[in-house]
Order: structure tokens, then C-alpha cells, then sequence
């Protein structure tokens, strides 16, 4: 039998063309997957995650600021702010019919909103929503909430042109707001949340929890009293005189802190919106004006400086009318002889030009420069203007003689105040500054501001003749009569200066600036205070119209400080006469304070030395006057130690 020939196998191909197709079908997956995952992969996860999540910017507390009696001035509020998802609104025109009442906007302008391409729109921030309306919003499908900060002033337009106000978006565009915005606004974080299936944003509480960085905290040495003063009575100065407007500004003298400062017209920052930029202005600081005769006490103060004249040195003011070049200069009042005490306070234009000319318009410019004008004062707001004064080679024949008695020159507000304070707090030039310090949420100082001298500008001696001068001018016959106050010694200079015309060239007929500024009590200052009104209608000089507004804010500041004249029964406060001054290559301030008077002390006496640790630098010069101690001043901050010197002085020391 014959054996048969195997049958050939087919079943190894086919397992071979199985794997192969196996191969090639997951080759195709794997291929795929790569990619999907790999090639595209971060384009996809951008693409789920933009679908199911959402990334926002969350903006922490914007941090409040206060007076310097820790009182709120602006404060953050929580409030709805809403948005849409475009594709995710089914029917665009029923929905903005739907919003238009809730959110108090246009129909027209929702369904443009709406109808955006964008994945994301707001519709309206910062709004004030109902229990109801909230309902009625999470019923629209595509429209979201979510929460923000929006900035609230508590005392609407009290001090609103220093502390300025915000945008929509929490950041500063004016004032304190604007200068201190980095340290207010604080650090933003990042928030991931899911959306629901209408397209809104869930947030979860815990999540990046404890990374916020909170806005920090600002303290301004204005005090909300005092400012509220100046405000009533600069109000009632431009509003009896129909005045354009005008400014108040009231420092510390020995410090350099602005206690006030107001500024007409002004604005209310919760409504930002009704008002224009001029009524933004902080006037004080970045309007530049002829001072007119308050200039007259830098003349003087340089002229005695250099020993060029003396109190008592008779100038003859020509009756009235006297040329120089092309220019007749004229004085408000006839006058003949006149001592340069008289100068002062009759305010004679023609011998204060006559005192120029003798200073030399080297010596009148160098004065000029040293007491701060034609420069920055430093202070910490935004807008500060230089004002203008050329250097004396440029002047023209009779700029010397304009100069002296405040034309041809221009100033601010802080930069004139300021150069008061040098006369009142024995001849020393201070840094004015507005905000005291800078803490964290936890009251943890992040910076402070400490008194700095810049430069001494006129000796003890010169400033206290000066002083002597000045309280001539509100006594009777005086300019600033109207600035006395009975019980107090008041030093003070009017000044009536026409407005130049930018336009035209010389000066507009009719518009003048009035202005009084002075110091009170004038031999022992507690306060400086300027007042400006802006194109006075009808009596024009500053005697009439800015010192009766220098006095009440002077009572009425005096009388909440707790400062009473002997009038009233009480002992004026701190009344050993003295002054301050410092050393400015060491930077040593040293209170030098005369004799005791009153307090049932006897002539020369010593008062125990009280205990200054923990005081401020000014609580303590203010200490050692009263108790008449001779002190030593050491550094700056708060006062840690104190000891007797070898030479009898106390010794104190801060850090």
C-alpha cells in the first residue's frame, strides 16, 4: 500500500497574517496615541481644561488707609461682579431682556456682549445685588458671578484729593491711592475652579488656601479733625468771596507732617464718575502761583541773615509810586519812612524792592534756593511741581526787585507752608511727608517715616527777629489783622499777587490770588497754616479774605488739640518758650528750652526729667519743652534709653 503525500499546512500563514494585521492595527492605535498624547497632547489638555476648569485671578484685599488716630478713610468692600460665556447663552436677545433691570444696563449693549466671540465678557463689576437677583442671573445659562473688592471712602469727599481714588480693577490712578498702590494692592494668586454644566466657575474655599497676600495697611499724618476744619472754613472762604477756588494746607513745623490739607474744587471718590479731572487736583501740590507779599518774609529773612539790614533800619517807600527801568511799582497805601519791621507789616512792595536791591540778586536768588523754591519738596504724593525760578543770571533789569516783593516767581502750596515751618521751628528746612507708616495685616510696620532735615536755611537769631516782625503784621494796623486771635501770639504774612495771563503774556486784569499764611502760637508753634483764594470777587487782598479763614482754622484746630490761651483759664500748653534745632551733618536733634514759665516753677528751674522710652521723637522735644530740660536727641524711631550727659543734658536715644 502506498503511503499518501501529507496535506500542505495553511494554518502557520494565517497565524503569521493574524499578527501581522494585529501588529498593524495597534501599530495604527499606538501611532495614534502617540499623537494625541504626545504631539498634541498639551494642545488637547489646554483644550479640556479650558471646557471643564477655569484659571482666575483672584486679587487680594486691597489694604485700607487711615488717619493718623488710626480712623478709616478708605476701606474694600466685597461685592458681585457679573460676566457671560457667549457660547454658552442659548438665546442672546431673551437674555440681555432678562439682565437689563438686574444689572442696569442698556439692552442693546448686552446683546453686543453677548454676541461676542470671546469665551469670556464681563457685563457689569462690582454691582450690588439682591438674594433675588442672584436667582434670577443663576436661571440664564452661560452668565456666572463671582466675587470682588471694590474701594469705599467712608467720609466721601473729606481729604479726597490726597487720598485719590481707584479703578475699576482696584489699582490707583490719583493720591495716596496712586503713590502707595504697589504696597495697597498686595500680591494676586491664581485659582483653578471646575465648571457646572451651565458653564460656571466653582471656586473652592480651601483651595490654594494660605497663599494670599493681602494688601498692607497705610497711615497718613493727616488728622481727619483737622482736615474736616480746614475743609468748612476754605469753603466758607471761597464761597463768601465767589471765589474760583483755593487751598488750606497745615503742617507741624518741627516734623515736616501735613495735618490737612484742602483743596476747592473737589470731588467725591465713591463717584468718581461725576466729576472731571480739575476737580481731581490736589492743588497744594501740583498747582504752581505767584506767591505776592507772602514772599517778602525769604527777602527779609535773608537780608537780616547776611546782616544786610537790620529791624530797625529806616527805607523811604516814596510815597506810593516808585520807578525802576520802564516799571513804576506802586503800594496798596502812601507810606514815607518805614523801619523793615514796618515793611513787614504794612506789606510796602517798594521797599521790599529797595531791601532786594541791597540783598543783591545773588543773595535774594541763593535765599530763594535754600528756603526750597524753584524745587521739589519731596513729599510723598504724585504731581509735585518745582514751581519756577529762573537762575539769577537770566533775570531781566528788574527781576531783582519783582522777586522781592513775590512776582516773576512761582510756588506751591507745600513748597510755601513748608518754608514757613523753617522760620517757626528755628530755621531748619524739613521734608514734608503725608503718610506715617506702612504695616502689614498682622500691624507689623513694613516702613516708616521719620522727621528729615534737609538743610538749615536761616539761624535761630534771624528766625526769632523774623517772628517778632510777623507778630507785628496781625496786630493792629497790621495786614493780617483779621488773623488775630485774642490770648494768642499769631506770626503771619498776607499776600495779594495778580494772576499772570499765559496766554497773552503780563498779567489778566481782575484775577488775583489772596493768601495768608502764618504760624500760631507764634513763640511756641504747634501749627503753620496757609490759606489761597483763588480769584477773590469783589475785596481781593488776603487780609480780608484769606486770614478770617487762617483764624478759624486756627481756634478751631488750637481748641481740639487741647492748646488754650490764659484767657480761658488754662495754661497754654507746653508754654516754656525754646525752640528746636538739629545738627545736620550728625543728624543730633537738640531741644533748647529757656526758662520755666508758670507752672509754679521758679526763674531757671529744672523740672524732674520725665521718662521718654516708647515716645516718638516729637512727643519727646515736646516733653522736654514743657519740663524746660535741655535734651540730646540720638537717632530716630522710638526712644529706648535715656541718660544724663556729662554736660547736664538728658541724652536720649531711638532706634
Amino acid at each position: 500500500m502506498k503511503n499518501k503525500a501529507p496535506k500542505k499546512s495553511y494554518v502557520r500563514p494565517r497565524i503569521i497574517l493574524c499578527a501581522a494585521m494585529f501588529f498593524v492595527f495597534f501599530a495604527v492605535i499606538f501611532a495614534k496615541a502617540v499623537q494625541l498624547q504626545v504631539v498634541e497632547g498639551e494642545r488637547f489638555k489646554k483644550l479640556a481644561e479650558r471646557q471643564h476648569t477655569k484659571t482666575v485671578s483672584i486679587q487680594p484685599k486691597r489694604g485700607e488707609i487711615y488717619d493718623r488716630n488710626s480712623r478709616e478713610l478708605a476701606l474694600s468692600l466685597e461685592v458681585d461682579s457679573v460676566y457671560a460665556n457667549p457660547d454658552k447663552v442659548r438665546d442672546h436677545r431673551m437674555a440681555a431682556r432678562a439682565l437689563e433691570p438686574v444689572l442696569s444696563v442698556k439692552r442693546a449693549e448686552l446683546e453686543k456682549r453677548l454676541a461676542s466671540d470671546a469665551g469670556f465678557v464681563w457685563l457689569k463689576r462690582q454691582v450690588d445685588l439682591s438674594d433675588d437677583q442672584r436667582k434670577t442671573l443663576d436661571g440664564i445659562k452661560g452668565i456666572g458671578l463671582t466675587r470682588e473688592s471694590r474701594r469705599y471712602y467712608p467720609n466721601r469727599g473729606l481729604a479726597a484729593n490726597i487720598i485719590g481714588f481707584t479703578g475699576v480693577d482696584a489699582n490707583g490712578l490719583e493720591g495716596v491711592e496712586l503713590r502707595y498702590d504697589g504696597m495697597l494692592r498686595g500680591a494676586s494668586v491664581s485659582r483653578v475652579g471646575e465648571k457646572d454644566a451651565k458653564g460656571r466657575v466653582l471656586l473652592y474655599e480651601d483651595m490654594d488656601k494660605g497663599h494670599q497676600s493681602s494688601g498692607q495697611v497705610v497711615e497718613l499724618t493727616i488728622d481727619k479733625s483737622i482736615q474736616f476744619i480746614a475743609e468748612k472754613a476754605l469753603k466758607k472762604a471761597v464761597e463768601g468771596a465767589q471765589a474760583k477756588g483755593g487751598m488750606a494746607v497745615v503742617m507741624e513745623p518741627f516734623t515736616g507732617e501735613v495735618l490737612a490739607m484742602a483743596a476747592l474744587p473737589s470731588f467725591d471718590p465713591n463717584e468718581i464718575k461725576r466729576f472731571n479731572p480739575k476737580e481731581w487736583r490736589n492743588k497744594a501740590v501740583v498747582d504752581a502761583f505767584e506767591p505776592g507779599s507772602t514772599l517778602k518774609l525769604f527777602l527779609i529773612a535773608g537780608a537780616l541773615e547776611e546782616n544786610t539790614v537790620k529791624p530797625n533800619d529806616l527805607f523811604f517807600c516814596e510815597n506810593g509810586a516808585y520807578r525802576v527801568a520802564d516799571r513804576v511799582f506802586h503800594d496798596a497805601e502812601k507810606h514815607g519812612y518805614l523801619t523793615v519791621s514796618d515793611v513787614i507789616k504794612h506789606s510796602s512792595n517798594i521797599c521790599a524792592a529797595k531791601i532786594g536791591a541791597k540783598l543783591g540778586k545773588g543773595g535774594l536768588y541763593k535765599y530763594m534756593k535754600s528756603f526750597g523754591f524753584g524745587e521739589k519738596t519731596g513729599i510723598d504724593l504724585p504731581g509735585e511741581t518745582s514751581g519756577a525760578l529762573k537762575h539769577y543770571k537770566n533775570w531781566s533789569g528788574v527781576s531783582t526787585e519783582t522777586i522781592s516783593f513775590g512776582h516773576g516767581v512761582a510756588v506751591s502750596g507745600i513748597q510755601l507752608a513748608n518754608a514757613v515751618s523753617a522760620i517757626a521751628n528755628g530755621g531748619f528746612l524739613m521734608k514734608p511727608y503725608i503718610v506715617r507708616s506702612v504695616k502689614d495685616k498682622h500691624g507689623k510696620a513694613a516702613a516708616e517715616t521719620a522727621p528729615s532735615v534737609v538743610r538749615r536755611v536761616i539761624s535761630d537769631e534771624t528766625a526769632g527777629k523774623l517772628t517778632k516782625m510777623l507778630i507785628g503784621v496781625t496786630g493792629a494796623g497790621g495786614t493780617g489783622a483779621k488773623a488775630a486771635i485774642e490770648g494768642f501770639e499769631v506770626a503771619g504774612k498776607t499776600g495779594t499777587a495778580q494772576k499772570p495771563d499765559l496766554k497773552n503774556g503780563g498779567y489778566e486784569k481782575g484775577a488775583y490770588m489772596a493768601s495768608f499764611v502764618g504760624f500760631i502760637p507764634a513763640k511756641n508753634p504747634r501749627l503753620v497754616i496757609l490759606v489761597v483764594v483763588d480769584e477773590p470777587q469783589g475785596e481781593y487782598y488776603g487780609g480780608a479774605v484769606a486770614a478770617p479763614a487762617f483764624k478759624e482754622i486756627a481756634e478751631e484746630s488750637l481748641a481740639y488739640l487741647g492748646v488754650f490761651s490764659s484767657l480761658r483759664g488754662k495754661a497754654l500748653t507746653g508754654t516754656a518758650s525754646g525752640d528746636v534745632s538739629a545738627n545736620v551733618t550728625t543728624g543730633v536733634y537738640k531741644a533748647v528750652s529757656s526758662q520755666a514759665q508758670g507752672d509754679g516753677l521758679a526763674s531757671g528751674a529744672k523740672a524732674v526729667v520725665p521718662d521718654f522710652t516708647g515716645k516718638t521723637m516729637r512727643s519727646v522735644l515736646r516733653m522736654a519743652k514743657a519740663a524746660s530740660l535741655d535734651v540730646d536727641v540720638v537717632g530716630s524711631g522710638t526712644a529706648v534709653s535715656q541718660m544724663r550727659g556729662a554736660n547736664g543734658k538728658v541724652v536720649v536715644r531711638f532706634e
